[in-house]
């Protein structure tokens, strides 16, 4: 049979057949996405119509109670009444007993037109009280009574949802708030006051935690600007009211969906994310505005993944049908095309195979390698050898079949044993197939030749091994470039040992090193040899890691970068965990064409002592010499660098500056030595007042400056008094009290250098002025 023919055809068919089911399939598929999608836009938008429903209905509730007070006669009576006293405890019996029976609203509240309190009830867990007069407060600037107090009688104010905050702290357990307010008028429409109602929003809350639960998908209340005000995620819900805590809202998180949400307010919108389902309340009652800050939104949000898996799940079922008919289908076909094309098929078939067989037979006995079969006997005599053994070896080919020549009789005698333990392991291991190791031929000319050794093995019907295929290739040139390479990798090594500093051969791919001398075994592993695989920084710098960062910049990046040598400073491990600082040297390797970098060679030189050096060099350059601490020089870097610090984070610092008042007598009276231990013990109680953030350092003489980070203008006065305080009350031995006078100033938006120096240099003066022992902050 032609197979070629029988699977072109079959090919077209099974391409047609996966053509018409790709195309049925996706008209499927589409069909029930749609009707997927569909069905979650149906229970959506029923469920967000209930909720609407619900959450209209309760601020209608709110409404009706507000407008109950606000027209209440009793509240009109309290202006016009000579009753006054017994007015006003009608109201508040009356407004008792309506905290009680709703039990919905935290206060309930009635301010004059100035914004002072005259009635105000407490909910108070369910035992409604009244507060006393002269606890009454002024709401004059609060948001809630400068947003209402100017509306038209008969309308309806209401705040955004937000948790209610005492004290400048939000209330715990959280306590979710919206107030409501409408104005109190005469008839002729003169504005009384304002009726203030704080809705416990918990029980709404609750509802829509209760109507939304059997919903697939999330059901989200939001307020206006898109953070979370209840959902699935409930770590994120109020974020916005918690300035440390995480600002990410809706709008953040589903920035395309939030986009549509805005421009349209209320419908529905597809996307890759999934199905959004929204709509708007506004709990006022008042028609939507552009922009809406108490106004709450509903999102339900179904996820693609859910989507997805009820999509599945409905294709789960169809798919199983549409394969199993499609394959009956092909195969159906496809045994009546093999039926049409057996016969000529399986002439062309034995045809075909007959010439591969022949090609096949040529190319094998024909080809570089030599073909032969061997008894296993003494000797392993040769039964067949191909005739290229003549080109090969020199040898007649007769010379073997005639038994004048066996195979060991050419194989050199030191690899008999090693032919003979590897037939013999070989039938042990009971293979059919192995290859030999590397052994030698002795040709007609008596001269050796590596080969490599491919052997079969033939056993008979009891198991035994009989005889074997041999096909041998002649790989002596190969053979002969190992061994070269080899001596020169050994020379190579004997050149790079001599080099005293520790030098090493890097693979840019691994980091595993290809080249080691002997001062870097002594210096590393003293003196043992590397394991397989041994990287450089493992080596030295005893971690698993690349090195990198800018303390361990890593050669290898920057050769690759630069494609030029490179020197860095890294700090090493010697083998007993000793630590140095070396300076790393490494030059790059280039291929064959000397484009590409494919190895490096590192020098390391240990430059311990001159790094040691150098920092205590800086240190004596840093620290003035009496204190211990920071000079000038070392200050105005500082400073220069807080400035800087301070424009990048928009933060701010205090600078202080003192001087130890009529220093010079101590000097003049007592000798410099005492003078001198009078500025160390200032020093000394100086670091023990500071922060661990502040810097200290002496400006000269008997002048002190402090930089003080993150402060404040009213800490940095407290700060410096603290420290002027300590002072009066040190006593100095044989000398007595020294005070000090101080002057400072925080960092402000446009300040140099100079300016900050300057402020606090004229504020120390003012204090010097105004008698020493006090501090001056400007």
């Amino acid at each position: 049979m032609n197979t070629g023919s029988f699977f072109r055809y079959y090919l077209l068919l099974i391409v047609f057949t996966a053509t018409l089911g790709g195309l049925l399939y996706w008209a499927i598929y589409q069909q029930t996405l749609n009707s997927v999608v569909n069905e979650f836009k149906l229970e959506s938008n029923n469920l967000i119509n209930q909720v609407t429903k619900q959450l209209s209905l309760a601020f209608i509730e709110i409404h009706s109670d507000l407008r109950f007070l606000t027209e209440q006669r009793e509240l009109h009576a309290l202006f016009s009444s000579g009753q006054k006293k017994q007015t006003l405890q009608n109201l508040q019996a009356s407004w008792k007993s309506l905290a009680l029976q709703r039990s919905r609203y935290d206060q309930l509240r009635f301010l004059d037109t100035n914004g002072l309190e005259l009635i105000r009830i407490n909910f108070n867990m369910g035992k409604p009280e009244s507060v006393s007069h002269d606890k009454l407060q002024s709401k004059k600037y609060r948001y809630y009574f400068t947003e209402s107090i100017g509306r038209l009688p008969g309308t309806i104010y209401s705040s955004p949802l937000d948790l209610n905050i005492e004290n400048k702290k939000i209330e715990l357990p959280l306590k979710p708030t919206i107030r409501f307010a409408s104005p109190v008028s005469t008839s002729d429409g003169k504005i009384l006051g304002i009726v203030i109602l704080n809705y416990l929003a918990r029980n709404l809350l609750d509802d829509f935690r209760r109507v939304s639960a059997g919903y697939p998908g999330h059901a989200i209340l939001l307020n206006w600007q898109g953070y979370t005000l209840l959902s699935p995620e409930s770590a994120q819900d109020w974020g916005f009211m918690f300035p440390d805590s995480a600002q990410e809202g809706i709008n953040v998180k589903h920035t395309e969906a939030w986009q549509t949400i805005q421009d349209k307010n209320s419908g529905q919108v597809l996307n890759n994310k999934g199905l959004y389902t929204f709509d708007f309340v506004h709990p006022s009652g008042e028609e939507l505005k552009q922009y809406c800050s108490s106004c709450l939104r509903i999102l339900l949000h179904i996820p693609s993944q859910l989507v997805q898996a009820k999509l599945w799940q409905k294709l789960s079922q169809i798919l199983p049908i549409i394969l199993f008919s499609l394959s009956f289908l092909v195969i159906i076909l496809g045994i009546a095309l093999w039926n049409r094309l057996k016969r000529s098929a399986n002439e062309l078939q034995i045809q075909s195979l007959n010439q591969q067989i022949s090609y096949e037979h040529d190319l094998f006995l024909n080809g570089p390698g030599i073909i032969a079969k061997l008894r296993n006997e003494l000797g392993w005599p040769v039964e067949f050898i191909s005739s290229n053994v003549q080109d090969l070896l020199g040898y007649d080919a007769s010379r073997f079949t005639n038994g004048e020549l066996t195979f060991s009789n050419i194989i050199d005698p030191e690899y008999l044993s090693q032919y003979s333990r590897e037939t013999y392991q070989a039938d042990l291991d009971r293979v059919e197939n192995f290859k030999r190791s590397l052994y030698k031929i002795i040709d007609q000319q008596n001269h050796t030749k590596w080969i490599q050794d491919n052997t079969h093995i033939i056993r008979d019907k009891m198991g035994r091994l009989t005889h074997f295929f041999v096909h041998i290739n002649d790989v002596t040139p190969l053979k002969e470039a190992e061994e070269q390479l080899n001596r020169s990798h050994e020379y190579i090594q004997k050149v790079v040992d001599t080099i005293a500093d520790p030098t090493l051969v890097i693979d840019i791919n691994n980091h595993q090193l290809k080249l080691v001398n002997q001062s870097a075994l002594e210096l590393y592993t003293s003196g043992k040899q590397l394991k397989d695989g041994m990287t450089c920084f493992r080596l030295s710098h005893k971690r698993n890691t690349p090195c990198k960062g800018d303390h361990d910049p890593c050669p290898i990046n920057q050769i690759l970068k630069s494609k030029k040598s490179v020197s860095v400073i890294h700090k090493h491990y010697k083998d007993n965990g000793e630590v140095m600082h070396v300076d790393v040297r490494a030059t790059p390797i280039f291929d064959e064409k000397g484009e590409q970098v494919v190895q490096i060679i590192e020098s390391h030189r240990d430059i311990t002592q001159t790094v040691l050096m150098e920092k205590q060099l800086q240190h004596i350059a840093e620290t003035d010499r009496l204190t211990q601490i920071f000079n000038r020089m070392k200050f105005d870097e500082e400073l220069k660098n807080q400035i800087a610090w301070a424009s990048l984070t928009n933060n701010h610092f205090g600078l202080i500056m003192l001087d130890l008042d009529h220093f010079k007598q101590v000097n003049d009276n007592y000798g410099h030595d005492a003078g001198d231990q009078v500025l160390k013990r200032t020093v000394e109680l100086l670091h023990k007042r500071i922060r661990k953030s502040d810097i200290l350092a002496r400006w000269g003489g008997e002048e002190f400056m402090i930089i003080a980070p993150l402060i404040t203008q009213d800490e940095l006065t407290l700060f410096v008094e603290s420290l002027r305080s300590a002072i009066e009350n040190t006593s100095h031995e044989g000398i007595g009290v020294v005070t000090a006078s101080f002057g400072a100033s925080v960092l402000k938006p446009n300040d140099n250098i100079q300016s900050l120096i300057k402020r606090v240099d004229t504020a120390l003066y003012k204090s010097k002025k105004h008698g020493r022992n006090r501090a001056t902050i400007l």
